[in-house]
């Protein structure tokens, strides 16, 4: 008797450690207040500003909100900072633009109908050659004032190589407008 007892206070407790945790990584990886909206709010958007930085200081009290400031923070005048980073994903944007004439890019961020934004984590290095990994975002530039700046995608993985993270919003960019 006292058996099965014990069985069933340590499968109580089992279930309820597990229902703990995956509340503790439901606050910590998802957080709903990150994206609002869809790349299919870019179909009537044609302007495009890269924009690469890394970011010192994490805020992981209000994430959207860090992000979008550390991307209008950027003086769009200064030159470009973490070349190797902002080349690797300007190459493959420009393939992109060239084939489908669809985005164009801008100088200045005012000018810019959206902001591709790569928060720059880290540089790995691979035999000998460095290997930017971050985060990519998608950015509606909306000052207006008729809607807040805000956050149209992420990556779906946390930290990812810059080609790779630039190939996955193409990939999803010609989805959305429906280009082969």
């Amino acid at each position: 008797m006292t058996c099965i007892v014990r069985i069933i206070l340590l499968f109580a407790f089992l279930l309820s450690c597990s229902d703990s945790l995956s509340s503790q990584e439901k606050s910590v990886n998802f957080n709903p207040d990150v994206v609002h909206g869809s790349l299919l709010e870019t179909n009537n958007k044609r302007r495009v500003f890269l924009l690469v930085s890394r970011s010192l200081v994490v805020d992981s009290r209000g994430f959207a909100k860090s992000i979008i400031a550390e991307a209008y923070k950027t003086d769009s005048k200064s030159p470009v900072r973490h070349l190797l980073a902002y080349n690797t994903i300007a190459k493959k944007l420009n393939s992109y633009m060239k084939k489908h004439r669809s985005i164009t890019a801008v100088d200045d961020i005012a000018e810019a109908d959206f902001i591709i934004f790569f928060n720059l984590l880290e540089y790995r290095r691979l035999n000998g050659y460095p290997y930017p990994y971050g985060e990519l975002f998608v950015i509606i530039n909306d000052t207006s004032g008729a809607r807040q700046p805000r956050i149209i995608w992420k990556q779906h993985k946390k930290l990812l190589w810059a080609e790779d993270a630039i190939k996955s919003l193409i990939k999803e960019l010609r989805i959305a407008r429906g280009e082969k």
